[in-house]
């Protein structure tokens, strides 16, 4: 599955940070544009769940994500929680 997460700042840090996490497993795959990256995410066997609310929750648990703002979608959706 692919996330695309929106951020015009600490775009490194978020990378960074998805990349670290062992489940879901985010790769970085490109930018989309300057202010989007794509990740394919990948599940652990047995386990699933909402990769971009918790690429989200990933971020805005770091000591600066609080003050950011980030869009995270399920590449193909237009907003959150909206048909793929």
């Amino acid at each position: 599955m692919l996330v695309n997460v929106n951020s015009a700042l600490k775009r490194d840090e978020i990378r960074k940070v998805l990349e670290e996490n062992e489940n879901p497993k985010y790769v970085y795959v490109k930018n989309l544009n300057p202010m989007e990256m794509q990740f394919e995410v990948t599940y652990a066997d047995g386990t699933d769940g909402d990769p971009a609310s918790y690429a989200k929750k990933l971020i805005k648990s770091q000591p600066w994500g609080s003050v950011l703002m980030v869009r995270v979608l399920i590449d193909g959706q237009k907003f959150t929680g909206g048909k793929v």
